[in-house]
């Protein structure tokens, strides 16, 4: 394959199916996707290089307090440069939106990501290489879900506070060959 976008994606799914077999026993998957997560530590500098600067500015104009108005409009920002600087997610063919929600430090949105042809079929043959046969749609989910929630640890670290994203609802749509997923998230302290 000559695409370099393609091969990091298929390389990301050997590692983490490789991993993991997409099992959720013994902790297999979390720790296939927390080892995906940590895996450049100069990615992992970056991010915070880029964000770190940011909560200070803020917390200093509005108060460490007002987390979810910080996500609300810096969440989309942060959740791009993690799905695709950390994972291989393709920054075009994402669509982020956050919110705040019902207090100052909840907030919520949702994530969009089109599976093109080429990765539909990589994931199919990643699975088929490693033996693991769950259906497409699941392997789609699992992919962005786990990608979003090991951002965790990393929010956390930022806003100086344990920060816990969680998946409310997904749904799927298939458009000319491309998978899409749209998945609503909720992110609280605690």
């Amino acid at each position: 394959m000559d695409d370099p976008a393609l091969n990091r994606f298929e390389e990301f799914l050997d590692r983490v199916i490789g991993a993991s077999k997409l099992e959720l026993e013994g902790g297999k998957l979390s720790k296939a996707f927390l080892n995906e997560s940590q895996r450049s530590k100069l990615v992992l500098d970056d991010f915070f290089k880029a964000f770190e600067p940011r909560w200070n500015l803020w917390k200093r104009k509005k108060g460490s307090h007002m987390i979810s108005p910080f996500i609300d409009e810096q969440g989309p920002y942060i959740f791009k440069i993690w799905l695709t600087f950390v994972f291989p997610f393709a920054y075009k063919r994402l669509v982020i939106d956050a919110e705040k929600g019902g207090s100052l430090v909840d907030a919520q949105g949702k994530v969009g990501y089109a599976y093109t042809p080429a990765e539909r079929y990589l994931m199919k043959s990643v699975c088929d290489k490693h033996q693991v046969d769950v259906p497409e749609r699941e392997v789609a989910r699992i992919l962005i879900t786990n990608a979003i929630k090991t951002l965790d640890p990393a929010i956390s670290k930022v806003l100086e506070n344990k920060y816990r994203l969680f998946i409310d609802k997904i749904d799927f749509f298939e458009k000319d060959r491309a998978l899409a997923i749209k998945v609503a998230w909720v992110g609280r302290i605690g």
